[in-house]
């Protein structure tokens, strides 16, 4: 016979942000795949947007799960400043998209590059503050 396992109880808050980046990163991660599989499957400049669109959001969705997945209560000092460091690093893959796709930006398709990463970017979001 198998031991039962203990009852369920209220998570800590560790369990709650690592359990909330899991989520964060199967969601991200899942959408923007079949974002890529859509613009594959359409070809052209739709592929081009939706590899740039999917990939920023790709980046900005394990940037995020990283930000939820630090143990911030082992660095009390440093638990404030974990928004602003994920923002901070938002901030610099966006800058480097900007600057990386600038000069491919008449190559590819602006509906799906930003179709593909408002998708992703509205879903984490999304999966973040339901599961927080």
């Amino acid at each position: 016979m198998t031991p039962t396992p203990p009852p369920p109880g209220p998570l800590s808050h560790q369990e709650v942000f690592r359990r909330t980046a899991r989520r964060v990163l199967v969601v991200g991660l899942v959408l923007a795949a079949l974002a890529l599989a859509g613009g594959g499957v359409t070809g052209g400049q739709a592929w081009s947007g939706v590899l740039w669109g999917a990939g920023a959001g790709a980046v900005l969705t394990i940037v995020t799960a990283a930000a939820l997945a630090v143990p911030w209560d082992r660095y009390p000092l440093l638990a404030s400043s974990g928004v602003m460091i994920s923002f901070a690093a938002k901030i610099v893959v966006m800058v480097a998209v900007v600057v990386l796709a600038g000069p491919y930006k008449a190559s590819f398709s602006a509906g799906w590059f930003f179709a593909s990463l408002a998708v992703i970017l509205l879903a984490v979001t999304a999966v973040e503050v339901g599961s927080l």
